[in-house]
Protein backbone atom coordinates (compact mmCIF):
# COMPACT_ATOMS: atom_id res chain seq x y z
CA UNK A 1 0.00 0.00 0.00
CA UNK A 2 1.44 3.16 -0.75
CA UNK A 3 2.20 5.65 1.80
CA UNK A 4 -0.45 8.42 0.85
CA UNK A 5 -3.07 6.08 0.70
CA UNK A 6 -2.82 4.37 4.06
CA UNK A 7 -1.90 7.90 5.51
CA UNK A 8 -5.92 9.02 3.80
CA UNK A 9 -7.02 5.86 5.59
CA UNK A 10 -5.96 6.32 9.14
CA UNK A 11 -7.11 9.81 8.52
CA UNK A 12 -10.46 8.77 7.53
CA UNK A 13 -10.66 6.51 10.37
CA UNK A 14 -9.75 9.08 12.84
CA UNK A 15 -11.61 11.76 11.90
CA UNK A 16 -15.13 9.69 11.96
CA UNK A 17 -13.45 8.69 15.41
CA UNK A 18 -13.16 11.83 16.38
CA UNK A 19 -16.73 12.43 14.81
CA UNK A 20 -18.40 9.66 16.85
CA UNK A 21 -16.63 11.65 20.00
CA UNK A 22 -17.92 14.98 19.16
CA UNK A 23 -21.19 13.37 18.83
CA UNK A 24 -21.48 11.17 22.08
CA UNK A 25 -19.52 14.48 24.31
CA UNK A 26 -22.66 16.73 23.13
CA UNK A 27 -25.36 14.86 24.89
CA UNK A 28 -23.62 15.12 28.10
CA UNK A 29 -25.07 17.23 30.30
CA UNK A 30 -24.91 18.60 33.55
CA UNK A 31 -27.47 20.33 35.36
CA UNK A 32 -25.47 22.03 37.95
CA UNK A 33 -23.17 23.71 35.31
CA UNK A 34 -24.66 26.70 34.01
CA UNK A 35 -22.85 28.50 31.68
CA UNK A 36 -19.35 26.76 33.17
CA UNK A 37 -17.47 23.54 32.12
CA UNK A 38 -19.15 20.92 32.37
CA UNK A 39 -18.61 17.31 31.38
CA UNK A 40 -18.41 17.75 27.75
CA UNK A 41 -15.83 20.58 27.75
CA UNK A 42 -12.61 19.06 27.27
CA UNK A 43 -14.14 16.21 24.86
CA UNK A 44 -15.25 18.43 22.54
CA UNK A 45 -12.45 21.26 22.40
CA UNK A 46 -10.32 17.21 21.92
CA UNK A 47 -12.68 15.93 19.27
CA UNK A 48 -12.32 19.40 17.66
CA UNK A 49 -8.72 19.54 17.64
CA UNK A 50 -8.26 16.33 16.37
CA UNK A 51 -10.31 17.13 13.28
CA UNK A 52 -8.44 20.10 12.66
CA UNK A 53 -5.00 18.19 13.17
CA UNK A 54 -6.12 15.55 10.74
CA UNK A 55 -7.27 18.13 8.14
CA UNK A 56 -3.70 19.89 8.64
CA UNK A 57 -2.31 16.12 7.43
CA UNK A 58 -4.57 15.84 4.94
CA UNK A 59 -2.96 18.84 3.72
CA UNK A 60 0.43 17.99 4.27
CA UNK A 61 -0.31 14.45 2.58
CA UNK A 62 -1.89 16.44 -0.24
CA UNK A 63 1.55 18.09 -0.75
CA UNK A 64 3.88 15.47 -0.19
CA UNK A 65 5.39 15.28 -3.72
CA UNK A 66 6.53 11.35 -3.32
CA UNK A 67 4.70 8.32 -2.83
CA UNK A 68 6.72 5.63 -1.29
CA UNK A 69 5.61 2.17 -0.53
CA UNK A 70 4.69 1.56 3.16
CA UNK A 71 5.28 -2.08 4.52
CA UNK A 72 3.79 -2.84 8.21
CA UNK A 73 7.01 -5.34 9.83
CA UNK A 74 5.09 -8.09 11.58
CA UNK A 75 1.69 -7.57 10.37
CA UNK A 76 0.33 -10.94 11.89
CA UNK A 77 1.57 -9.38 15.14
CA UNK A 78 -0.24 -6.36 15.05
CA UNK A 79 -3.29 -7.96 13.34
CA UNK A 80 -3.27 -10.60 16.16
CA UNK A 81 -2.99 -7.52 19.16
CA UNK A 82 -6.26 -6.18 17.57
CA UNK A 83 -7.88 -9.48 17.21
CA UNK A 84 -7.19 -9.98 20.75
CA UNK A 85 -8.42 -6.88 22.26
CA UNK A 86 -11.90 -7.27 20.05
CA UNK A 87 -11.99 -10.39 21.87
CA UNK A 88 -11.54 -8.97 25.22
CA UNK A 89 -14.03 -6.26 24.96
CA UNK A 90 -16.27 -8.89 23.06
CA UNK A 91 -15.98 -11.22 26.46
CA UNK A 92 -15.83 -8.69 28.75
CA UNK A 93 -19.86 -7.44 27.45
CA UNK A 94 -20.91 -10.92 27.94
CA UNK A 95 -19.39 -12.89 30.54
CA UNK A 96 -19.19 -9.40 32.83
CA UNK A 97 -16.13 -10.69 34.58
CA UNK A 98 -13.18 -8.19 34.29
CA UNK A 99 -10.13 -8.99 35.99
CA UNK A 100 -9.79 -12.30 35.56
CA UNK A 101 -10.35 -11.47 32.05
CA UNK A 102 -7.58 -8.86 32.06
CA UNK A 103 -4.99 -11.74 33.68
CA UNK A 104 -5.68 -13.86 30.38
CA UNK A 105 -5.07 -10.86 27.94
CA UNK A 106 -2.33 -9.43 29.70
CA UNK A 107 -0.49 -12.95 29.74
CA UNK A 108 -2.06 -14.02 26.18
CA UNK A 109 -0.29 -10.80 25.06
CA UNK A 110 3.04 -11.29 26.26
CA UNK A 111 3.30 -15.16 25.13
CA UNK A 112 2.25 -13.83 21.39
CA UNK A 113 4.87 -11.12 21.73
CA UNK A 114 7.36 -13.08 23.03
CA UNK A 115 6.94 -17.04 22.84
CA UNK A 116 8.63 -19.38 24.79
CA UNK A 117 8.59 -23.02 26.05
CA UNK A 118 10.59 -21.88 29.35
CA UNK A 119 9.11 -23.27 32.41
CA UNK A 120 10.81 -19.80 34.23
CA UNK A 121 9.59 -18.01 31.49
CA UNK A 122 6.35 -19.05 31.19
CA UNK A 123 6.29 -18.44 35.56
CA UNK A 124 7.78 -14.71 34.69
CA UNK A 125 4.96 -14.05 32.42
CA UNK A 126 2.43 -15.08 34.90
CA UNK A 127 3.78 -13.47 37.78
CA UNK A 128 4.01 -9.91 35.71
CA UNK A 129 -0.04 -10.84 34.33
CA UNK A 130 -0.89 -10.93 38.18
CA UNK A 131 0.89 -8.10 39.10
CA UNK A 132 -0.81 -5.32 36.31
CA UNK A 133 -3.83 -7.07 37.28
CA UNK A 134 -3.35 -6.39 40.80
CA UNK A 135 -2.35 -2.72 39.82
CA UNK A 136 -5.33 -2.03 37.46
CA UNK A 137 -7.15 -3.40 40.70
CA UNK A 138 -5.78 -1.42 43.17
CA UNK A 139 -5.73 1.67 40.78
CA UNK A 140 -9.31 1.79 39.24
CA UNK A 141 -11.31 0.01 42.37
CA UNK A 142 -8.88 0.77 45.43
CA UNK A 143 -8.38 4.43 44.73
CA UNK A 144 -10.58 5.79 42.35
CA UNK A 145 -13.96 3.84 43.48
CA UNK A 146 -14.30 2.74 39.72
CA UNK A 147 -15.99 -0.90 39.54
CA UNK A 148 -15.42 -3.11 36.82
Amino acid sequence: MSYKKASYFALAFLVLLAAGCLWSASGLRDPRSRGSIGPSYFPIILSVLLIFLCGLSFVQTLRRPEDETLTIPNLRYVLAGIGAIAVFITLWTFLGVFYPLVFIFVAGLMLLFQPSAELRRLAVILVTSLVVTFLIYGLFDLVMGVRF
